[in-house]
């Protein structure tokens, strides 16, 4: 939904990430879907259990050593709270994270997040979404992809293939 309605939480990759996050956890009542505008029921059951609200937002993230906060970089997302599933990008499953590192660029660490099948779109099912980051002096934006472009992407950087050193691999958060 945010490539099609991007809010103002979403600022770079991590962002869209934290912000799945948080959307999944929320009770998807009517108002809730009436705000979020998704066509169609939500294809999964509300949580049952929900961690407890702080003054500074959920603690849904670990960023250290028994310490948790609702704000995590793509970095410690990837770090401490997924595990990791190899370099093939068959592996991918709906929410799944594909990693990139790119130590030349000004914010190396990357992740898009795997949808497979999509509620908008009526063919494929192997949906990407991402967030750009802040590029050219603006402020990015959320994209869409299929899997079988991004294989043939015409920056090799950008491939989820083993043979790109950039990829890193397919990764799960730990909580899913």
């Amino acid at each position: 939904a945010q490539y099609y309605r991007p809010t103002a939480d979403v600022a770079d990759c991590a962002g869209l990430v934290r912000h799945a996050v948080r959307e999944a956890l929320r009770a998807h009542t009517p108002e809730w879907r009436r705000q979020a505008r998704l066509p169609g029921a939500a294809p999964f059951a509300d949580v049952r259990s929900r961690p407890p609200g702080q003054s500074d937002g959920w603690r849904l993230f670990r960023v250290g050593p028994n310490q948790y906060a609702e704000f995590a970089d793509a970095r410690t997302i990837i770090g401490l709270n997924a595990r990791a599933l190899g370099r093939d990008a068959r592996a991918l499953q709906p929410a799944d994270l594909i990693y990139y590192r790119q130590p030349a660029q000004e914010s190396p660490d990357h992740v898009m997040v795997f949808l497979g099948r999509s509620s908008f779109e009526e063919e494929g099912r192997d949906w990407v979404v991402y967030h750009t980051g802040p590029t050219d002096g603006g402020p990015g934006e959320v994209r869409k992809a299929r899997l079988a472009d991004l294989m043939r992407h015409p920056a090799a950087r950008w491939r989820p293939v083993a043979q790109n050193p950039s990829f890193i691999g397919v990764y799960r958060l730990v909580w899913l």
